[in-house]
């Protein structure tokens, strides 16, 4: 009994030790940054803009009741973010915290310059949010994409955030943050993507047109559609499923009954390297699709040598499809499934041989897609 007495004394004398929230960081006092935007500006300059929210304090605010919240866009150019933090600072009666930041937006023309001086910012700052998502937008810039979504009155972040996130997992695009684009842009033999959006200014919409390739730290090229799927698959970030629609016919009347859509449910793959010699290096790409068929309007698949006829023709489609997703990366110079990497790790003598910057394009990679449909509908 005496120990718990003492045990009871010494709690409550701690108490009187324990310090207050001392980093507390009211609502009521910050504007929360949860969108920003890079565009490209004059003289060299880039042009920044913020949406951010702030809580409208009111007589009934005060009397217990909740407040509304407001939100705004502000732009300026500057050469860096920070002179431009710097700037909207003077416009807002508040602090400005971006540490709650959900979305960051990066113009097309912005992104084809380096990236990485523009976003130092971020990678020095403990509160930085790094977990945003990276997006590039075409079509327009991005203050009016961003514009055009408050006149909808939208949640500018929620909505994009959910479009991208919806993307990804139909395996449209993979996601990608602040915080895991640095050390692709830092490193030799490894490139990446970024989800493209696309803001039609005639009709008003948003929406993902595919994905964005780049080369270290700028923007070289990109894949739409059911290509970027591909890509999304063959770099192993696939979603929940993948849809593709391919024609496997020629000899039907009705347009439709040439055609056939397949869901990718799992996929595997197996990156070889054939041929290790810094001369004549050489890349086998091999992909196992296992897919489910969600249309085929001529129907007819009760029998194991039909769906077996389907297998090779899609598996033929395909593989003519990666090859072309492979010509495009090396085009645009972007090892997005990070080959060079592999190639350093194993085969380290031969790769220090080689420049593989400019040597990548000139690589011969060789894809093979098989696919194996082990699901027809219910009725067949």
């Amino acid at each position: 009994m005496h120990h718990r007495y003492m045990l009871t004394l010494l709690m409550c004398v701690s108490l009187f030790f324990m310090p207050g929230c001392w980093d507390q960081n009211l609502l009521k006092d910050i504007s929360l940054v949860l969108t920003s935007a890079v565009d490209k500006g004059e003289d060299d300059n880039a042009k920044y803009s913020i949406t951010y929210r702030k809580v409208q304090q009111s007589q009934s605010m005060q009397q217990g009741n909740t407040g509304s919240y407001l939100t705004t866009v502000l732009t300026t150019e500057a050469p860096t973010l920070r002179k431009a933090r710097s700037n909207f600072s003077r416009s807002v009666d508040q602090k400005i915290d971006m540490s709650k930041m959900r979305v960051m937006l990066i113009g097309d023309d912005f992104a084809k310059q380096r990236m990485l001086p523009y976003l130092d910012m971020f990678y020095r700052d403990p509160k930085s949010p790094l977990l945003a998502n990276m997006a590039v937008v075409q079509g327009g810039s991005c203050v009016e994409l961003i514009n055009q979504l408050l006149k909808e009155k939208l949640i500018v972040s929620d909505y994009l955030n959910n479009l991208i996130t919806s993307a990804s997992h139909s395996s449209q695009v993979s996601p990608k943050n602040i915080q895991n684009v640095r050390s692709k842009m830092l490193q030799t033999g490894e490139d990446f993507t970024l989800p493209l959006l696309y803001y039609d200014k005639s009709k008003k919409l948003t929406s993902v047109r595919g994905v964005a390739l780049f080369d270290n730290e700028k923007k070289k090229g990109e894949l739409y559609a059911q290509d970027a799927i591909l890509l999304t698959i063959m770099d192993g970030k696939m979603g929940n499923y993948a849809n593709f629609t391919k024609k496997v016919r020629n000899d039907m009347k009705s347009k439709e009954n040439n055609y056939i859509t397949i869901q990718v449910t799992d996929s595997k793959r197996d990156i070889k390297i054939v041929n290790p010699d810094h001369r004549n290096v050489t890349f086998s790409l091999e992909f196992e699709f296992t897919t489910s068929v969600l249309e085929y309007p001529k129907d007819n698949l009760d029998t194991d040598k039909k769906i077996e006829m389907l297998n090779k023709r899609l598996s033929a489609i395909l593989t003519k499809d990666a090859e072309k997703v492979i010509a495009a990366l090396q085009e645009a110079n972007s090892d997005v499934l990070s080959l060079g990497r592999k190639y350093r790790v194993r085969h380290y003598d031969e790769y220090m041989k080689m420049n593989w910057v400019t040597d990548y394009p000139s690589v011969k990679i060789i894809p093979k897609v098989k696919v194996n449909i082990t699901q027809t509908g219910i009725i067949s």
